[in-house]
């Protein structure tokens, strides 16, 4: 249950972090508009790599994705091998070019931007539990508008 609320979130997260632009002007700056899918995320705890998860989707035509419009909202899609679509997550963010902050149903998540490119993003969530323990989560996305 836990990693798939991590997946979810990271999902979300990722979205957050990539944008659209066009692919033929290699002057402009890659922005978090648009639609990423998830590749592989990196879970870590206390800088001990845990696990390394590829995202096999149920049905390759339709993967799951988040979308970053630029109106600053976002949604989280998750589609079934059928290829029938939830909306799993919604909500408002704010990309700054360094940091991803993402608020939904009152909760506000801040992610790192390692990377973005206009075809590849990396973030870093990164959170503390109340006992110390350093959780982190490397997301890898890949546009797909």
């Amino acid at each position: 249950m836990k990693k798939k609320i991590l997946l979810a979130l990271s999902l979300g997260l990722m979205i957050t972090f990539t944008g659209c632009s066009n692919d033929e002007d290699n002057s402009s700056t890659p922005t978090i508009v648009g639609k990423w899918r998830a590749v592989k995320f990196e879970y870590y705890t206390n800088g001990v790599l845990d696990e390394t998860v590829n995202v096999v989707e149920d049905n390759p035509n339709c993967p799951d994705y988040g979308e970053y419009k630029d109106n600053g909202t976002y949604v989280v899609i998750f589609n079934d091998a059928n290829c029938n679509s939830t909306a799993n997550e919604n909500g408002t963010y704010v990309y700054n070019g360094t940091t991803l902050s993402k608020t939904s149903d009152g909760t506000t998540d801040i992610s790192t931007v390692i990377s973005l490119t206009k075809t590849d993003l990396k973030t870093d969530f990164t959170e503390t539990s109340s006992d110390g323990t350093v959780f982190k989560n490397i997301a890898y996305l890949k546009r797909i508008n």
